[in-house]
Parts: C-alpha cells; sequence; structure tokens
C-alpha cells in the first residue's frame, strides 16, 4: 500500500476547460480543486473532473500502468467531494498486489 501522494505524477495535471489556469490562486493552489468523478480511464491515463470554486476542471493523472490507474480510478471513486490534496493522503494497493 501507498500514498497517492507518493505516486509518480501526483497531483494530477490540471488544465482543459473553461478555466484559466494563469490565474494566480489557481496556478499557486491547484491541489486545492474538488474532486467529483473520474470521466473515464485511457490506457494508463485517467481524465477527472474537479470544481475550484463554481468552476469546472479536467485534470489527467498518468499512472504507472492501467493496474495502478484501475486501482487508482477505484479509490477516487470512493472518496468524491475531497480535495486534491485530501486525496493525496488516501492509500492504494500496490499494482502488484
Amino acid at each position: 500500500m501507498q500514498q497517492l501522494l507518493n505516486l509518480v505524477g501526483w497531483p494530477p495535471v490540471g488544465g482543459a476547460g473553461p478555466f484559466d489556469t494563469r490565474k494566480a490562486a489557481f496556478a499557486s493552489h491547484p491541489e486545492s480543486v474538488t474532486f467529483r468523478k473520474v470521466d473515464r480511464i485511457v490506457g494508463t491515463r485517467l481524465d477527472l473532473t474537479c470544481m475550484f470554486g463554481k468552476e469546472v476542471v479536467t485534470f489527467k493523472f498518468f499512472a504507472s500502468n492501467k493496474g495502478m490507474a484501475e486501482k487508482v480510478a477505484e479509490v477516487l471513486g470512493r472518496n468524491t467531494g475531497q480535495s486534491l490534496r485530501d486525496l493525496g493522503m488516501l492509500y492504494v494497493a500496490d499494482d502488484t498486489e
């Protein structure tokens, strides 16, 4: 078991959506967004929908392999409504478990 925050690529990369990522508040605190759902898994990439205030922001997390992507998606799916900072404290099974 390991914490999400210890996975390579955590926190996820934000960007797509109607949100200007150059705004200081978002750029300096992307971990403060609230997770809503995993939209899809494409290979090792998870597409996530999050909220920053009232704005929808999509994030991408690149897992080390497809099995880890599925395990991360499962953990995230049980913890909607939490910030990326809080999600980082959660544990996910190693991809060998």
